[in-house]
């Protein structure tokens, strides 16, 4: 059984809604999930973490570019992730063009192993949910072979 640690951070509970999401997903696979905002999380939480689920929303104009909300704030806030596979979620509206990216560098920068990404939109949270959490899972049973 797996410990896994379910990051977010939410303006409006969309994120938020998509992290519980991600934990029921991966607690339905027999492992054990946190899900905590990115300003509680702790150096012990990510250190007992075999994976991470990190997210955020999406701000922005399509036509004067989509980011990935604060986390060029709150990311180097983060404890280091410690080389552990993570997977980058963002939720959004319209469309979430490049935050994934954005956001996966500066979490690659924290420390952290991307390992898949999935873009959730706000009102259909359940799509793409299952292979996502899937592929974050399966890299971390890699890792503890």
């Amino acid at each position: 059984m797996m410990n896994v640690l379910v990051l977010y951070q939410s303006r409006n509970g969309h994120t938020r809604a998509a992290a519980q999401a991600i934990a029921q997903a991966v607690q339905s696979q027999r492992h054990f999930a946190s899900v905590r905002s990115v300003a509680e999380v702790r150096s012990t939480d990510v250190a007992q973490a075999d994976a991470l689920f990190i997210g955020t929303w999406t701000q922005g104009f399509i036509l004067f570019g989509v980011k990935p909300a604060g986390a060029s704030l709150w990311v180097p806030a983060l404890p280091s992730l410690m080389n552990k596979p993570v997977g980058a979620y963002c939720t959004y509206r319209y469309n979430p063009r490049g935050s994934l990216n954005k956001l996966s560098d500066l979490l690659m920068g924290q420390g952290g192993r991307i390992v898949a990404q999935q873009a959730f939109h706000r009102d259909r949270l359940d799509v793409g949910m299952k292979p996502f959490v899937q592929s974050v899972l399966d890299a971390a049973s890699g890792d503890r072979l």
